[in-house]
């Protein structure tokens, strides 16, 4: 028993399709102008996101950081030390005053960080649409040195 492998097409329309030279190149500069748009769309609606996850985040950490202080006004002012221990280098109050301040320098570095990354997406974002950008103009180039070479 045979299998005989057909080849299926990604896009099984375009194999039928015929187009004059004219019509190919509008079809090109509207894929190239829908293909900017849409990236352009994308684009805006990524930073728009971004926008407001860092906007939640700054919020959700100043709440964080009251929560703790709150939590710290209620601690003793004094050091304290277990019976035959030295006494502790803070009191409960500046511990915690020590541990928000290393949270708020680690949320800093963190937000920096993200920031950071969100930018190199943004450019590979933008290299990519060059890229599709330069294809098309390939495209175009060809058809041109094609109707050239038939006149």
């Amino acid at each position: 028993m045979g299998y005989k492998k057909v080849m299926k097409t990604f896009f099984p329309l375009l194999m039928a399709m015929e187009w004059d030279k004219e019509e190919s190149k509008e079809k090109w500069k509207e894929f190239r102008g829908n293909a900017e748009k849409m990236w352009d769309q994308f684009q805006d609606m990524q930073k728009q996101a971004k926008k407001a996850q860092k906007e939640q985040w700054a919020n959700f950490f100043a709440k964080f950081q009251e929560m703790q202080q709150t939590f710290a006004d209620t601690l003793p002012d004094e050091k304290f030390a277990l019976p035959g221990m030295p006494a502790a280098p803070l009191s409960p109050k500046e511990a915690m005053e020590k541990l928000k301040e290393f949270q708020e320098t680690a949320n800093n570095h963190a937000v920096a960080q993200d920031d950071s990354r969100f930018e190199y997406f943004m450019q590979n974002q933008e290299k990519v649409k060059e890229s599709v950008s330069d294809a098309v103009d390939s495209i175009e180039t060809k058809l041109d040195e094609k109707d050239a070479s038939d006149e």
